[in-house]
C-alpha cells in the first residue's frame, strides 16, 4: 500500500519521515507518482531519499522531475539527482547534465560527469 506509506512520509509530525521515502521507493513503479509529489518537500533529506529512490525505478516519468532537481537549492539534492539520472539511463537528461558539469560545485559536477559517462555508454 504505497498510499499509506506516502501519508507517513508527508506527516510533518513524524521526526523520522525520511524512512518512509526509502520504504516508498521499494514499491517501485506503483509509487512513482507519490515519490514525484514528495520531491517538493521542504526537508532536504526527504527530497534526497525520494530522488535516490526514483533513480532506481526504470520509468520515463521520472526523468523530467529528476532534471528539475538538478536546480534544487541544496547541493546534496543536486548531487543525488545527477546520480539518479545516470542510473535511470534516459538520454533526455544529457543536456541538463552537461550544463551541470560546467556550473556547479565539484561534487555535483563529478556526479553529473559520471552520469553522462553512463548515458553515453548505452
Amino acid at each position: 500500500m504505497p498510499e499509506k506509506t506516502y501519508q507517513k512520509l508527508v506527516d510533518k509530525g513524524n521526526s523520522e519521515r525520511w524512512k518512509y521515502a526509502v520504504e516508498l521507493g521499494r514499491h517501485g513503479k506503483l509509487a512513482v507518482d507519490l515519490l514525484i509529489a514528495a520531491m517538493k518537500d521542504e526537508d532536504k533529506w526527504v527530497r534526497y531519499l525520494v530522488i535516490d529512490a526514483l533513480g532506481n525505478i526504470p520509468d520515463s516519468k521520472v526523468v523530467d522531475p529528476l532534471v528539475t532537481s538538478l536546480m534544487d537549492q541544496d547541493q546534496d539534492v543536486r548531487f543525488v539527482a545527477a546520480e539518479a539520472l545516470g542510473r535511470v539511463g534516459d538520454a533526455r537528461a544529457i543536456d541538463a547534465l552537461e550544463k551541470t558539469c560546467t556550473g556547479d560545485n565539484c561534487y555535483v559536477r563529478i556526479a553529473a560527469e559520471e552520469a553522462l559517462d553512463r548515458l553515453k555508454q548505452r
